[in-house]
Order: structure tokens, then C-alpha cells, then sequence
């Protein structure tokens, strides 16, 4: 073996990886967009053997051997090659550890576990949830020993999202987030009391024009993209151009829809802004999911929230139902409230430091499935002075349990503090940037996050990459400094 043919051997078993990565995907997708009721039970042993096909080249001796060869001989390699050895080893040493009948039982019942979640979160049904769940949380504990930890098993798990994040780090700067807002959700609120919710009659047919037109002009191409309607939006990446959307429509309601494409929209341009040599490789990869959701909320929130987006959308809301005069105190409205996806940018974070806190309860087992209801409503009378009367609307109401992401959620909250910190980077750098945003030229913040951002794919980690961007460690303090001088200044 050379460096060379080691180099080609890595490239060729990367490649099929992505390839089966991209029809797992594809298969995803299909599941939420158009599959039948009757397509699951096939739909779950088809998601098995494509996992298990991949964990089988994930773990092969062949691949293990070239990158190994590589990793001793990083001196010899491109830059960008030694982010992709570098990263590869990382994930191959966690994935050789996981026996195959591992893999293919984590698989087969995540699969049933949305497939049950489907079914009984409409009729509130906890009871029919609640043996897969247990199941996929001893499956996690069950991941956790098996890979290793340093400090707390809860690490394993937040590792698959956040590579290189550990509780130790992330607990205390997302729990000190949620005790700033909590107190600041009622001073912010209370601005809020007299805004009406939009409400009204408004067509699927013409919230999808309003919708295409929007996410064409943050820079979303249709030539490599489509928009589904789904129950639970998201965005999929099938091949290296081909990365779809999908929202939900309430047709009392357009901001939804809106809203919803508009942070779908933004995972899609940071993948979009990868370079399609690395396809399947870590310099082709998301450095993380916070990261991943930096680039989503920024779109979402800080720019599309904004006083200068509103500008530009009230222009186009006049072709369809009229611009309300006070669209912006609609798309701001802060009310605390029980849905996570719903929630606005003040409560969002809090939402999400709940569902870490009792992550790390049921991983170390000081919570049990049967407590987990209470356990919610305990917590969301605590930060947020609301319960649910429904476990639909309560620990029922995302889908990341029931489908095997146990340690996906800090991602979320991080991510507001990732795109604050690059937002007040290149605000700093460009100070014509809100009269962009008002004009519709989404294209200068585009280019700047393509080069700040999406093109080092894992070059960086996570808090490195903002160290990078902006000279100092990830804190709280963009973020909060940001929603006290929207809301409060």
C-alpha cells in the first residue's frame, strides 16, 4: 500500500457510503412525505439492511487499513485530506466498536418507534409509546457503554451530534441561558398582550408561490431542491444536489408554512455550500447540528424576523393577502407556550434546555419512562409557567425519542448561540447589511457564511469554528445582548 492507492481505497468505500447514506435518506423522506400506513413493517426491514450494509463498509478491515495508513502519514496529504483522515478515524474507531446485530436492532426499532409515535401521538396515547421508548432508551445506554465515555454516559450520545461537546460544557452554559431568559420572558411578553395571532383564510395554492418565490430569493434552487408538505418539516439531502424541503400548511395561518420553509431553507444552503469533491467526507460534512442549526435560526429568526425582512416581505405579501401593518409584532410575538416548534425566539431555548435535563435524568436513570410526563410538566411550570392537560402536546410532541435521537436536543439551543455570535461578526463587517436584508439581496450574507462557515466543513469544531470566526470562546452573551436590544432596547 501506498499513500496514493490508500488515498483511492478511502475515496471508492467513502463514496458508497454516502451513496447508502443518500438512499437511507431518500427512503426517510419517502416514509414522511408519501409512504402509505400499510408501507411500514417493509419500510422498517429496508431501513435495517441499509444500515447494516453501511455499518458492514463502516467497520470493514479494508477501510480501517487505508485510513490508518493515512493517519500515520498525515505529512504527506493535502490540508484537506487531513481533515477528512483526521475525522474518519474519529468516527471509525466509534463505529467499529458497535456490533452489527447492534446496528440492525437500533435501526429496526427506531423505525417502529416513529412508526408507533405516528399512531398514538394524535390519539395522546403515552401507553402505546411507552415499551419502544423504553426500549430505545436502553438501546442508548446500551450505545453509551459500548462506545465509551470519559465523564458521563450522556456524552456518548450528545458526541454523535456535537463531536467533540460533552454535558460538562454544554449543561452549565445552556442552563444559565435558560435562568436569563426565564426572566426575561415576562418583561417581554407583556409588550406583546395586545398582538393578535394571525388568523384567516389563506389557500396552500398561494402560500406555496409566496413560499418559492421567498426561499428562491434566499438563494434555494429548484433545480436541485423541491418543497413537500409533511406533519413534522424538514430538510433531507439525497445526493449532492438534490436537497429537499418540506413544511406543513395551516391554512388559517401562512406564517407557518412560511416560516417553517424559511428555516428548512437554510439547512439546505449550508449543505449546499459544501464542496461537492468532499461529498461524503468530513470537509463535505456538517462540523455539527448546532452548527447545522445556527445556519437554519439565523435565516429563520435573526434575519427573517427582523425589521429589514419585514420590509421586504410585507412587498411580497401584497400580491397575495396585503401586508398587516404590524407584521412585525406578529412575527415576533413572545408567548410562552407548550409547542417546542412553535415557539418564539425568546422561549424557544427554554424548550429546549427542558428536553437536555431530562435526557440526562433517563440516560443516568434517575428518571424513568413512567415519570416522564410529570417529570415535563414539572419542568415547563418551572421555566415557562405552563402544563399540558395532553401528553400530545406534552412529552409526546417531537419526534426525536421515538426515533432513536436521544442527545440531538442541545443542538438546538446551541445553535442560537453559534449564529448570534457570527451574526454580530459580520454585522461588524458589513454595515449595509440590514439595507440588504430590506432590498431582498440576501446574496452578500450568503457569501459570507459560504466562506466563513459552510466551506470548512469539520476544519474546525463546533466552538473552534466560532473562535475562529469571531476571536472568542462560545458564551451566552451575543445571544442575550441580541434579544435585549430587539425586545427590550
Amino acid at each position: 500500500m501506498d499513500t496514493q492507492s490508500a488515498l483511492e481505497t478511502y475515496g471508492r468505500i467513502s463514496s458508497e457510503m454516502y451513496r447508502l447514506e443518500c438512499i437511507s435518506s431518500l427512503l426517510g423522506w419517502d416514509q414522511q412525505v408519501y409512504m402509505p400506513d400499510g408501507g411500514a413493517e417493509d419500510r422498517a426491514l429496508q431501513d435495517e439492511l441499509i444500515q447494516t450494509l453501511h455499518h458492514r463498509l463502516a467497520v470493514s478491515d479494508e477501510l480501517w487499513q487505508s485510513v490508518d495508513y493515512l493517519h500515520e502519514r498525515m505529512d504527506e496529504l493535502t490540508e484537506e485530506d487531513t481533515v477528512n483522515i483526521r475525522e474518519t478515524r474519529r468516527n471509525l474507531e466509534r463505529q467499529r466498536k458497535l456490533p452489527e446485530s447492534f446496528v440492525a436492532e437500533c435501526a429496526r426499532t427506531f423505525a417502529e418507534g416513529y412508526n408507533v409515535w405516528v399512531k398514538a401521538r394524535p390519539a395522546d396515547d403515552f401507553e402505546a409509546v411507552k415499551d419502544v421508548l423504553q426500549r430505545i432508551i436502553e438501546l442508548s445506554r446500551r450505545e453509551a457503554d459500548i462506545v465509551g465515555y470519559a465523564e458521563h454516559p450522556y456524552d456518548a450520545l450528545i458526541d454523535k451530534f456535537e463531536p467533540y461537546g460533552t454535558i460538562g460544557f454544554i449543561k452549565p452554559l445552556l442552563t444559565d441561558l435558560g435562568d436569563e431568559l426565564s426572566l426575561l420572558v415576562g418583561p417581554i411578553s407583556e409588550k406583546f398582550k395586545a398582538v393578535q395571532p394571525i388568523n384567516g383564510c389563506f389557500s396552500k395554492v398561494d402560500q406555496e408561490k409566496l413560499i418559492c418565490k421567498l426561499v428562491s430569493d434566499m438563494g434555494y434552487s429548484f433545480e436541485t431542491g423541491r418543497i413537500d408538505s409533511t406533519a413534522h418539516p424538514f430538510m433531507t439531502t439525497i445526493g449532492r444536489r438534490d436537497l429537499r424541503i418540506t413544511t406543513h400548511y395551516d391554512e388559517t395561518d401562512y406564517m407557518k408554512a412560511l416560516y417553517s420553509s424559511i428555516h428548512e431553507t437554510g439547512h439546505a444552503l449550508y449543505e449546499l455550500g459544501f464542496t461537492v469533491e468532499n461529498a461524503g467526507k468530513p470537509m463535505g460534512m456538517a462540523v455539527s447540528m448546532g452548527i447545522h442549526e445556527s445556519q437554519s435560526r439565523l435565516w429563520e429568526n435573526i434575519v427573517g424576523r427582523s425589521h429589514e425582512f419585514c420590509i421586504y416581505l410585507s412587498e411580497l405579501l401584497k400580491d397575495s393577502w396585503g401586508a398587516p401593518e404590524n407584521l412585525w409584532d406578529q412575527v415576533n410575538l413572545v408567548k410562552p407556550g407548550l409547542i417546542r416548534i412553535d415557539a418564539d425566539e425568546v422561549t424557544y431555548s427554554l424548550h429546549v434546555v427542558i428536553r437536555m435535563l431530562l435526557e440526562e435524568a433517563l440516560m443516568t436513570g434517575d428518571l424513568s419512562v413512567d415519570e416522564l410526563p410529570s417529570a415535563w410538566n414539572d419542568m415547563y411550570e418551572k421555566y415557562l409557567g405552563v402544563s399540558s392537560n395532553t401528553n400530545k402536546d406534552g412529552v409526546m410532541q417531537d419526534v426525536h425519542w421515538y426515533s432513536g435521537m436521544i442527545g440531538y436536543f442541545p443542538s438546538y439551543a446551541l445553535g442560537n448561540l453559534y449564529n448570534s455570535a457570527m451574526y454580530e461578526t459580520v454585522s461588524s463587517e458589513n454595515a449595509d447589511l440590514s439595507a440588504q436584508i430590506g432590498r431582498g439581496e440576501f446574496g452578500p450574507l450568503l457569501n459570507w457564511l459560504r466562506e466563513n462557515v459552510h466551506r470548512h466543513g469539520m476544519r474546525y469544531n463546533a466552538r473552534a469554528l466560532i473562535t475562529h470566526i469571531t476571536g472568542k470562546d462560545l458564551s451566552t452573551g451575543p445571544f442575550l445582548k441580541y434579544v435585549k436590544a430587539k425586545f427590550l432596547g
